[in-house]
């Protein structure tokens, strides 16, 4: 719609392309799902310890601690497992983020799936360009007004009280900046995975110059808008959380629907990020059109004159 603006449009996307998050959440829940067999042979032996029925019957943090520090190389494994489970997730999220941002630009409810994969496949290259564009900026800027910063911070708190003014100081600059740069520097990568999905832009340099131009002057409004769908994610991941630990299971049915209602929360968080990615599509449309040159009107005498209307043969 014109006149909309980035919140509504991404409420409204995260409600009319459910198909498009479901993709979002296969890609969490496919490599979760190839770790379930390892894993389960792994806690075999936790299921024939005395730690089982403590943790069954409630969350027993002595009985949690006791298993690790007894079972030193299973957890050792799980570990890894977990580590390469998120990187796995992490990757073919990168990859389909573009057919995801394709798909929401084209407005098509369906087929998502194929055309999800055959998008991302032909914007993989500049992505992974700007990819590393992204790492190298964040990199840069995070030691720059954060690591350096911090440093100075701690060097003025030594020999000094504990919980002083600079300590204080430097716990919240890392915090508050961190997270500044973090957010600042993550959504000019996305506004330039933006433009490349549009075609603005043929490689990843022209890609971040565009959202630069996007960014600059309106970085309150596109943090806004980031900061929302944050808080919205955390809120998702709240309720299901707490839901689950409410549920507390003691059987193996009540551990499926515990697994069940855990990935219902996943699909809702995957609603949320396609809800965040079409309020930042609309955000790059309303700043297109703010930065757009406007052609100012004709003054009256430059206006050509109409000419008459053909005679009417009686």
């Amino acid at each position: 719609m014109k006149n909309e603006r980035p919140l509504a449009a991404g409420l409204r996307a995260a409600l009319a392309h459910r198909r498009l998050a479901l993709v979002l959440w296969l890609s969490v829940a496919v490599p979760a799902g190839l770790v379930c067999t390892p894993l389960g042979r792994l806690t075999r032996l936790f299921d024939e310890s005395p730690f089982r029925a403590p943790l069954l019957a409630g969350w027993d943090s002595w009985a949690m601690l006791s298993w690790q520090t007894l079972r030193p190389g299973e957890w050792g494994v799980l570990r890894a497992l977990f580590v390469a489970t998120f990187a796995a997730a992490l990757l073919i999220q990168f990859f389909l983020t573009g057919g995801v941002l394709r798909t929401l630009m084209t407005g098509i409810p369906r087929p998502v799936f194929r055309r999800v994969v055959a998008e991302s496949a032909a914007l993989f290259k500049p992505s992974l360009w700007a990819g590393a564009r992204y790492l190298f900026a964040l990199a840069l800027w995070a030691g720059l007004f954060v690591a350096v910063p911090a440093r100075l911070l701690h060097k003025l708190a030594e020999n000094r009280a504990p919980n002083g003014f600079f300590q204080t100081a430097q716990e919240l600059w890392v915090v508050v900046v961190g997270l500044l740069v973090y957010y600042l520097v993550s959504l000019k990568f996305d506004l330039a995975r933006i433009a490349l999905a549009r075609d603005e832009a043929r490689n990843a340099r022209g890609a971040y110059r565009l959202a630069k131009k996007r960014m600059k002057g309106a970085r309150g409004r596109v943090l806004a808008v980031a900061l929302f769908w944050t808080v919205a994610g955390l809120a998702v991941q709240a309720l299901f959380t707490n839901l689950g630990v409410r549920m507390n299971p003691q059987t193996g049915a009540g551990i499926f629907w515990l697994v069940v209602v855990r990935q219902l929360g996943f699909v809702v968080s995957a609603m949320a990020r396609v809800g965040f990615w079409a309020s930042l599509i609309r955000f790059d449309e309303i700043r297109r059109d703010e930065l757009a040159p406007r052609v100012p009107a004709p003054l009256p005498w430059e206006i050509p004159p109409a000419e008459p209307a053909p005679a009417v043969p009686a």
